[in-house]
């Protein structure tokens, strides 16, 4: 039986990769290319293993579980931005639920989960970039006390689509 939220293990590089297809698939629906989205599905044999080259690698990644199937998952570790600075600074990387399991109370465990990994490894900041229309995320982000940081939009090209990030 799968803990409600536990540090993720090599086994669970499929159900991590799927996990990211279907968030991407529809968290992003407004703001990239269907086609694209669409076309992601398969990409999954390739992500299973990128996943699990990484899950070889780290232990700075959880998973969220509702009876025992992976619905969400977070990934920490140190700032991979060329102006942070140094060593104190942390980043969330990524952080994805199921659609169906949003509103079910395991994204706020799964933040907390993911920033106490960042606090363990000595950073005492942290950052993350999100895509600039991806309003239901910065709500979160918002709740849990970040702040767009001013001047740091940054513009990215996902499925052939101009986008802008930001960082928080």
């Amino acid at each position: 039986m799968c803990e409600p939220i536990r540090k993720a293990a090599l086994a669970d590089a499929h159900a991590i990769a799927d996990v990211q297809v279907r968030s991407w698939q529809h968290a992003y629906r407004d703001l990239m290319p269907a086609d694209f989205l669409a076309g992601l599905s398969s990409s999954l044999p390739h992500r299973e293993n990128r996943w699990a080259e990484m899950l070889a690698e780290t232990s700075h990644v959880f998973v969220a579980c509702v009876e025992g199937v992976i619905v969400g998952w977070i990934s920490v570790g140190a700032c991979r931005d060329a102006d942070a600075g140094d060593d104190a600074a942390g980043e969330i990387m990524a952080i994805y639920l199921l659609p169906e399991h949003c509103a079910i109370g395991l994204g706020w465990p799964l933040w907390q989960t993911g920033v106490q990994r960042l606090i363990d490894l000595g950073h005492s900041r942290m950052s993350l970039w999100v895509l600039a229309g991806n309003t239901r995320a910065i709500r979160f982000y918002r709740r849990a006390g970040l702040l767009e940081e001013a001047g740091s939009r940054r513009s990215v090209s996902i499925g052939g689509r101009p986008l802008e990030e930001v960082r928080y």
